[in-house]
């Protein structure tokens, strides 16, 4: 994998299998930059001008099977097309990263009495697409009811059916308004509704079941797109709805064709070749383009985060000086470094993009493991001693090729080496799948592997710290703990609840459960002629659906 990457470093190499890729529409900013602000141009600058209309936005990225079902998909790429033609009742919001907007609620709710009910009024200009069964109908209370019926009573075949387990009762009060009730208070509600793929649907496609979206003439949308075509493992095409989006001053583009190309060098060639305008890539190809003029790359945080899995009931892992004396060894930078080409950050329990509430990285680099390298060598040899395991030991870290989680596994035993604890690797080839179920069975000692969660604390924190979370493959335990992550849960007051869950941060660093690494970095390669593009860390395609534009 490695020797065909740095094949691929020259433009010579690059744009010799240029063919390969299908080319559509339109085509052609360089400067490294973050993920910025609507109104900039990626780089933290105004937009040359005022958005205009027109051309085809083209994009770069795969894998697409069958046609999905929003609400049954595991695909990144098959729900992006949702997101261009369908709407959320709540979303993310681009102004305030992870902050919760209306998207087809007219409002955010009032959260009355003991904080379990929640009342929705709906936008009354929100109108399904102009096609047959809906007609151009307004969105109504009852297709955001029977959306949110039917991915519970999905139950298996949703991977999103389970966020929904603490709602005990959706009711539509009118033609306009949606009341859902919850058994006990969830803070973290609206940011599961916001999930990029709980697109309310219509209740003329949802009153069929389980497989309500059949083909093409299914996905029906109240989004500013509307499918053209599709064509499994090649590409879709979408085209602005020709009865008018009803957001204005939104949805500039006339096209957006989404080409399923997988191979990374494959998405070079094509955007060298004028075949895409937009490509995630890793570093070594990501280099290419920050070197010229045409493009610019975007970094930004991912909410991934890379992570050692301790088992806690293995002997000598039980010890929590141990555990600690391994989180204070890890060489953080040098994971990335080596790994990811230092395309990516130390981080704690919340990954970085979670701004609001992961801790500042001030604060961070004054807590075990994330201090000076000498000073943590030092505190990690001691605690090994204490433990009575000052000549180290032997044991095996399990984990994947895939997405270069080998590297990461190396980097820790590397770091470990420094403090007597001599790993050896072990891969199960590139299944994640595989590692995961090891890791459900308690068949580890040590897992080296990356969790994708939704940017808020109940999905990275509670999920795979409290004693009952589905994810706590390690067994952690703390009766104190488990108390402070319930308690947040239903804290609506939301200074009350950072406070409370940085505090909880800091526990589990002092204390560790599995171990934190931190997160890579996704970058993203965009063409100059591409305005307002801005890749968030958590996918929300309808902010490019509406914002994005282009010019020569």
């Amino acid at each position: 994998m490695i020797g065909r990457r740095r094949l691929l470093v020259s433009g010579a190499a690059l744009a010799a299998g240029a063919g390969a890729l299908v080319s559509f529409g339109c085509g052609s900013n360089n400067k490294e930059t973050p993920a910025t602000a609507p109104g900039t141009d990626g780089t933290g600058t105004p937009t040359p001008s005022h958005p205009r209309q027109g051309g085809t936005l083209r994009t770069l990225g795969g894998a697409m099977g069958a046609l999905s079902d929003p609400h049954k998909t595991k695909n990144t790429y098959e729900s992006l097309l949702w997101q261009w033609a369908g709407n959320l009742l709540v979303r993310y919001s681009r102004n305030e990263p992870y902050g919760v907007e209306p998207d087809l609620a007219a409002t955010m709710p009032e959260i009355p009495g003991d904080g379990t009910t929640f009342i929705f009024k709906l936008r009354p200009e929100a109108k399904w697409q102009n096609r047959a069964p809906v007609n151009a109908r307004t969105v109504t209370a009852e297709d955001v009811k029977l959306s949110f019926d039917r991915i519970k009573a999905l139950g298996a075949r949703s991977p999103r059916a389970g966020n929904y387990s603490n709602v005990d009762q959706i009711t539509v009060i009118d033609a306009a308004t949606v009341r859902f009730k919850l058994k006990a208070p969830q803070a973290d509600l609206f940011n599961v509704m916001a999930d990029q793929y709980d697109i309310v649907l219509p209740k003329e496609i949802t009153s069929r079941g389980a497989d309500a979206i059949r083909g093409m003439e299914d996905m029906i949308g109240s989004g500013p797109y509307e499918l053209l075509s599709y064509e499994p493992g090649r590409k879709a095409q979408l085209k602005r709805r020709s009865d008018g989006y009803w957001r204005p001053n939104t949805a500039w583009v006339d096209a957006w064709d989404l080409l399923d190309v997988r191979d990374d060098g494959q998405k070079a060639n094509g955007l060298l070749a004028g075949q895409g305008d937009v490509a995630d890539l890793p570093p070594v190809l990501a280099r290419i383009f920050e070197a010229r003029n045409d493009f610019k790359v975007i970094k930004t945080p991912s909410p991934s985060r890379e992570c050692l899995l301790i088992n806690h009931t293995a002997p000598k892992w039980k010890d929590p000086k141990v555990r600690l004396a391994v989180s204070r060894a890890i060489d953080r930078r040098q994971v990335y470094a080596a790994a990811f080409e230092s395309e990516g950050a130390a981080g704690g329990p919340m990954a970085a993009a979670a701004k609001l509430w992961a801790l500042p990285e001030k604060e961070l680099s004054g807590l075990p493991g994330y201090g000076e390298r000498s000073a943590e060598l030092r505190e990690a040899k001691a605690l090994l001693a204490s433990a009575g395991l000052a000549d180290g030991f032997e044991d095996t870290i399990l984990t994947v090729t895939a997405l270069r989680m080998d590297l990461v596994a190396q980097a820790v035993a590397d770091s470990l080496a420094e403090i007597g604890i001599r790993l050896k690797v072990q891969t199960l080839g590139d299944d994640f799948a595989a590692l995961t179920e090891r890791a459900r069975k308690g068949d580890f000692t040590l897992i080296a592997t990356s969790f994708l969660a939704g940017i808020y604390p109940d999905a990275q924190l509670y999920l795979y710290h409290h004693s009952g979370g589905p994810a706590n493959y390690g067994k952690y335990s703390s009766a104190a703990l488990d108390a402070k992550l319930e308690k947040q849960r239903g804290l609506y007051d939301q200074a009350q609840r950072v406070a409370l869950v940085q505090e909880i941060q800091r526990d589990l660093i002092n204390a560790p459960g599995p171990v934190w690494l931190g997160s890579r970095r996704t970058l993203t390669a965009v063409n100059e002629s591409v305005h307002n593009l801005v890749p968030t860390p958590f996918v929300s395609g309808y902010a490019d659906a509406e914002n994005a534009w282009l010019a020569p």
